[in-house]
């Protein structure tokens, strides 16, 4: 058998077996025998901060929607700061922060600034803190070198599942004054002029302006709850509710008072008790040697003298309601003032002595 024909061979056979079938079987298959096959297990760590952040960092942090976050971190002198953060995906931020117990609300607006998972708030006239994304649902803040804070208090922001608006009401303290059938009010602390709405809650304030000789047609110093208007009413004040006026008052300067007389005083400390600061507990010292204010529940007018640095109070008169909450710090308040037998101003602070021993504290009222 040559070559030539022993190959033909040998491609025949091959080209059978290929296109060949299996004969069928008559008998019925048996089921296959299955074998498990052991399948070694990951242990799964339970969700935290130190999960989320493993997690996040193989994850790009961004701010593609507005979204809000909300909580209540430290301070140092009341109980806590509430906190609100609001992230607009267009570069805007808005922030309000409440210092409980001291009736001091700050509400800031500027934009923002994302470097990996590091956020910061840019603002001309606020230093703001900076906050790390610990997860796309979490801030955290960071320390002065820019590392998160190694502590037990509660530093964090979680985001909520809807964008939540600011709430921008806020204590004012600024000069009113009615020019025919319009209102201005200008912000203290800014010098900002707006035009005060028309609503059912400006109408006691107006009505106590035109009816007192001493306040119609004068910018006189009035404290109050407002919140500034969106959009087309970016320039309009609209009241919530009225505190009261401050006749023989003025702004408070930037610098350091001089002067004990002509501006609003809020008792910060008596003794070494901070006063809270929601009860307003207040005294204005007019040239005319006469004062008032608010003890947290009473209103109070009297007289004083001061010769240099030596203080008098006398014939210290209040009215009589009764408030629980307020009762033992208003008469410590009212018995310190007529205690009082000497005043100095240091620095923002008004210090009222007796005995060469500071009985309380004020400070310039800001709203």
């Amino acid at each position: 058998m040559n070559m030539r024909f022993a190959f033909a061979m040998l491609a025949s056979v091959m080209m059978v077996a290929c296109s060949s079938q299996p004969e069928r079987s008559s008998e019925p298959l048996l089921p296959a025998t299955v074998v498990p096959i052991e399948v070694s297990t990951v242990e799964e760590l339970p969700d935290s901060e130190v999960t989320q952040a493993l997690a996040t960092d193989f994850e790009m942090i961004f701010i593609d929607q507005d979204m809000s976050f909300i909580g209540t971190l430290p301070c140092a002198d009341c109980p806590g700061i509430a906190f609100h953060l609001n992230l607009y995906r267009d570069g805007r931020f808005e922030i309000r922060q409440e210092y409980l117990e001291r009736n001091n609300i700050l509400l800031v607006k500027g934009t923002w600034l994302l470097e990996q998972r590091t956020l910061h708030l840019m603002n001309q006239q606020h230093t703001l803190p900076t906050f790390q994304f610990v997860s796309n649902r979490r801030l955290t803040m960071l320390d002065m070198a820019g590392k998160p804070i190694v502590s037990s208090l509660n530093y964090h922001l979680d985001r909520t599942e809807r964008l939540q608006s600011i709430d921008t009401r806020r204590p004012m303290l600024g000069l009113y004054q009615v020019n025919g059938d319009s209102a201005t009010f200008t912000l203290c602390d800014s010098g900002e002029r707006f035009q005060v709405a028309m609503t059912q809650h400006h109408m006691p304030m107006l009505r106590n302006y035109r009816q007192d000789p001493q306040l119609s047609g004068q910018a006189v110093i009035a404290t109050l709850t407002g919140r500034l208007g969106n959009g087309q009413d970016s320039n309009t004040l609209f009241i919530d509710q009225f505190e009261q006026f401050w006749p023989g008052a003025a702004c408070p300067q930037r610098h350091a008072p001089a002067a004990v007389h002509g501006l609003v005083w809020r008792a910060e400390k008596i003794a070494e008790q901070y006063v809270p600061q929601q009860l307003n507990v207040r005294v204005l010292f007019r040239d005319n040697n006469t004062l008032y204010g608010f003890a947290g529940c009473n209103n109070f007018h009297g007289s004083y003298r001061q010769r240099a640095n030596t203080l008098e109070i006398s014939n210290l008169a209040m009215t009589r309601k009764f408030c629980e909450e307020s009762s033992q710090l208003e008469q410590s308040f009212t018995q310190s003032l007529q205690n009082a037998d000497r005043a100095e101003v240091n620095g923002h602070a008004l210090q009222l002595f007796q005995n060469n021993a500071v009985i309380m504290q004020l400070v310039p009222a800001a709203n």
